[in-house]
């Protein structure tokens, strides 16, 4: 049983890892996107274009909550920033179940 026990706490430190790399892989993602959309890149580039096609995917749930905002003629992308927001809120419930489940073992 202490076997079991010790293989099943195992898999859940690696899930847990493998989760959190994950959440952060994501929201570096999306803040380069954020980035380089307040930058001004070049869309056309093939480094932006691929970013911009790959992170669409993550932003459409989130697009037009709210209109973007234009500081010093620069562009913050507020569907980008809800994504980051509602991604975080998203990973927060994920980690807090999954601890409530490992504490009721």
């Amino acid at each position: 049983m202490k076997l079991i026990t010790t293989i099943l706490s195992k898999i859940y430190s690696v899930f847990l890892s493998l989760l959190s790399k994950f959440f952060i892989f994501v929201q570096f993602f999306l803040f380069l996107r954020l980035l380089l959309k307040f930058l001004g890149a070049n869309p056309e580039t093939l480094v932006v274009s691929l970013l911009y096609k790959y992170s669409d995917v993550l932003i459409s749930p989130f697009n037009s909550i709210f209109n973007d905002v234009s500081v010093w003629g620069l562009l913050v992308e507020m569907s980008t920033l809800s994504a980051m927001a509602g991604y975080a809120i998203v990973m927060l419930i994920i980690l807090k179940t999954l601890h409530l489940i490992r504490k009721e073992e």
